[in-house]
């Protein structure tokens, strides 16, 4: 195989498994409530160990309340998916090679691993106090 064709075959590949997963996750999150007290779908285990929130928690919910069109309840639940998701197919389509139509400073910033961390760092310890308006950054 060329150089040439390797790198489209990957690509084709990768889009492939990444809209097979999404499928897969929307048709989960159509299916299954998280909210249910029988949901197969996991909760948080470093909430369950630590009673912190992570990053993460409320990502199932807020995935959730997208998928049926409740961008409240995605809100709600965890606020940094309402930045991550935009980025995320942003990111992809820049590591697969295209040009993005966004401003270079732009791209600097979402490229940045130290934005990147600070952000999650800072939304990390900041969704954990206990006052107005940290605290609505908690899902729920």
């Amino acid at each position: 195989m060329t150089a040439l064709r390797q790198p489209r075959l990957w690509h084709a590949t990768a889009a492939a498994a990444a809209l097979a997963a999404a499928g897969a996750g929307v048709w989960l999150l159509r299916r299954f409530d998280p909210n249910a007290p029988d949901s197969p779908l996991p909760g948080c285990l470093f909430y369950h160990l630590t009673g912190l929130y992570c990053p993460g928690c409320g990502s199932t919910r807020a995935l959730h309340g997208l998928v049926h069109g409740d961008l409240g309840q995605m809100l709600a639940m965890n606020p940094l998916l309402v930045v991550v998701i935009p980025a995320l197919p942003l990111l992809v389509a820049h590591g697969m090679g295209y040009r993005l139509p966004l401003p270079k400073r732009a791209i600097d910033v979402l490229l940045s691993a130290k934005f990147w961390l600070s952000l999650i760092m800072g939304y990390w310890v900041a969704r954990n106090l206990p006052w107005p308006p940290f605290n609505w950054l908690a899902p729920g």
